[in-house]
């Protein structure tokens, strides 16, 4: 247990370092894509570095403990005796470290079985869903009203909402998250928020990723020449539906 205290004060301190340099220096850049290189980069060593310190490989290696009785002997003469010293009695005391252990496990676990409910509503949207082409483009067309998004190479929309221009540029923002691989970014952020649920800093990072991605859809769309004026209305009219589920890449603002 003392391991797994050690390794987690270790990547929640790396992750509160990397999150602190981004806000005070990276935060007003226009560099987007070196910032989404930089999150990943910060979470993959936070989580990694731990493994290569010397105190937490000397920690993962098995240790062997023999606990062994205390005895005195007591020489009578010719005959030897020993005596086996009684171990004092101890007060009654509040083991805290089984106790936070305890708190994160239900937290972690909770917030476990909140993810896999979610990838089983995309699932079960997908099973539900139509699949067809628009524009020559594969996608799901969803069977209620809500918005657009896409999770790894499915794309969920419900065409009737939009006009055809709009659906192109739907179609234009989330083809870039399908294409760049952008639910890998999301299903990391996520992990983090998972297991260092206590730290805001985690969630903090994984809004930060959340936007910077759409902030490459979005200056994506607009190299191809769509309008910039009419692209930011059409934004602003999504956000009067609900997201269908919380770990996707949704057309938003």
């Amino acid at each position: 247990m003392e391991t797994f205290f050690i390794y987690a004060i270790k990547v929640n301190a790396a992750l509160v370092f990397f999150y602190l340099l981004y806000f005070f220096l990276l935060r007003k850049d226009t560099f987007i894509e070196l910032r989404r290189y930089y999150f990943l980069s910060a979470i993959v060593f936070s989580l990694a570095y731990p493994f290569f310190t010397v105190d937490a490989l000397g920690n993962m290696l098995p240790v062997v403990s023999e606990k062994q009785d205390a005895t005195a002997t007591v020489m009578l003469g010719e005959s030897t005796m020993a005596v086996v010293e009684e171990p004092p009695a101890h007060a009654f005391h509040v083991n805290w470290k089984k106790i936070v252990y305890g708190m994160w496990l239900a937290g972690t676990g909770l917030l476990l079985l909140r993810f896999f409910g979610q990838l089983i509503s995309i699932l079960r949207i997908k099973r539900r869903s139509m699949k067809c082409r628009i524009h020559t483009i594969p996608v799901y067309h969803l069977p209620e009203e809500a918005r657009p998004f896409s999770f790894f190479r499915w794309i969920f929309i419900d065409d009737a909402m939009h006009s055809d221009n709009e659906l192109n540029q739907i179609l234009l923002h989330e083809q870039v998250h399908v294409k760049q691989w952008h639910s890998v970014d999301i299903l990391l952020g996520e992990c983090v928020c998972i297991f260092c649920w206590w730290n805001p800093v985690a969630w903090l990072m994984k809004r930060e990723i959340a936007i910077n991605l759409e902030y490459l859809a979005d200056s994506a769309v607009l190299q191809r020449g769509v309008d910039s004026r009419d692209y930011q209305y059409h934004l602003l009219r999504q956000t009067y539906h609900e997201t269908a589920v919380q770990i996707v890449n949704n057309f938003n603002v």
